[in-house]
């Protein structure tokens, strides 16, 4: 009596930037926090596997960016890693394997149990989260 039963279930933790959520709580419209609900969603019952859209490292710069190096730097400085929440709408990769929107969702990938979400951005060409918003947390 009295023993707890032990749980092998993974334990998804996700955070909010301080930034970030008060775009959450009071700027976003809501369709886009319905969008990024179902991330949460996901993320918190899966982690990162089979989300229906891309989730990418953000140091994968493409080769035709001019500040490609500093962008790979600061990436992989602070971990960020995104994905496609299919804001406005979900377009399906050049081969089919995904899913990808114009916005992407930033975070940083403290460890697979363990995000922070930092910034809803545009994603073509795509800016990093500013480094007075990633000195936060």
């Amino acid at each position: 009596m009295g023993e707890k039963e032990s749980s092998d279930k993974i334990e998804y933790v996700v955070e909010f930037d301080e930034v970030f959520n008060l775009y959450y709580t009071q700027r976003f419209s809501k369709s886009t926090v319905a969008k990024i609900d179902d991330f949460i969603d996901h993320y918190v019952t899966y982690g990162l596997n089979n989300w229906k859209g891309k989730i990418r490292s953000s140091a994968n710069v493409p080769y035709n960016y001019p500040d490609r190096i500093a962008l790979i730097n600061k990436a992989v400085k602070h971990n960020l890693w995104h994905v496609h929440i299919g804001e406005p709408i979900w377009k399906k990769s050049q081969n089919g394997d995904y899913y990808v929107s114009d916005w992407v969702l930033q975070f940083k990938k403290l460890s697979n149990y363990h995000i922070i979400l930092v910034e809803l951005s545009w994603h073509n060409p795509m800016l990093l989260p500013s480094d007075e918003i990633l000195k936060k947390k």
